[in-house]
């Protein structure tokens, strides 16, 4: 009689209470020491658990971050309002939200882990994979609606449009998180976003 159910590895199963645990204490080390001083040693002793137990769950520690910081397998919802500026001011309120949520809301910290992950050839390339790419091609697909229902101006640069925002961010993450934490900066580049790329209205 054959089954469809594959065979059950030896060991112990996984228990989702202990991965979060190690990456609740990841995330907080990477905060607080960024990226690159992160290491396996702290991550036992602050988790409380074995290093061989981290690294059955996670064989290297580069798999480890990348799940930490969340950018190997979030989903990029893309806002659909009827309102292109709208929508692309949501589209970039879910990038905060991520941050925020999976930060525990300490974005004004995050820079340490922007900063590791723009010195690590490796983790930026995830990152520009799993994150930057979905949301640039979110990006697009809102400002190319936007265009066609002339919300957006026919003579706007997609991709340069699309730098000028991504940029921003990662410039007031980097240089003024506290800015970032308020809602000023989002107010401030949503004011020149709509006077800059929206219809001249009559």
């Amino acid at each position: 009689m054959s089954s469809d159910i594959p065979p059950r590895r030896p060991g112990r199963p996984r228990s989702e209470q202990a991965d979060e645990a190690i990456l609740r204490a990841a995330r907080e080390l990477i905060l607080e020491f960024g990226v690159q001083s992160f290491s396996m040693d702290m991550l036992a002793l602050r988790a409380g658990v074995s290093k061989p137990t981290i690294y059955r769950r996670w064989g290297t520690k580069e798999e480890l971050l990348t799940d930490a910081i969340g950018y190997a397998s979030e989903q990029t919802v893309i806002p659909d309002t009827g309102d292109a500026l709208l929508d692309l001011r949501q589209l970039l309120e879910q990038m905060l939200g991520s941050l925020e949520e999976r930060f525990g809301g300490k974005i004004a910290s995050a820079h340490k882990m922007i900063a590791g992950i723009i010195d690590s050839q490796q983790s930026l390339q995830q990152y520009e994979e799993n994150f930057i790419r979905p949301r640039r091609k979110a990006y697009r697909e809102i400002i190319q609606r936007g265009k066609r229902s002339g919300q957006i101006r026919e003579d706007a640069d997609e991709e340069t449009l699309i730098d000028l925002v991504s940029g921003s961010y990662f410039y007031c993450l980097l240089f003024k998180p506290q800015e970032m934490t308020s809602g000023q900066w989002l107010q401030q580049v949503w004011r020149l976003l709509e006077d800059g790329i929206g219809k001249l209205r009559t």
